[in-house]
């Protein structure tokens, strides 16, 4: 089994799914009512920016294409 490593930033999540930062922060509500981003501290001077797994990204789209939903 491998280690999952989280995604960090808006430009890291977008390109997972081939789209503009824009669309993905758009969908920020969204991600963040159903746990797939989450914000925690990160660099120097730490920072608060947006963080997700790619299993749970993942799961996110299963969810919204089973209700019939354009992703």
């Amino acid at each position: 089994m491998t280690e999952e490593c989280a995604l960090i930033g808006w430009k890291a999540i977008a390109n997972m799914f081939g789209v503009t930062e824009r669309t993905m922060i758009s969908r920020r509500r969204e991600l963040l009512e159903c746990g797939a981003i989450f914000y925690m501290n990160h660099g120097r001077p730490p920072r608060k920016q947006v963080c997700a797994f790619p299993s749970l990204l993942f799961r996110w789209t299963i969810l919204k294409s089973s209700k019939g939903r354009v992703i």
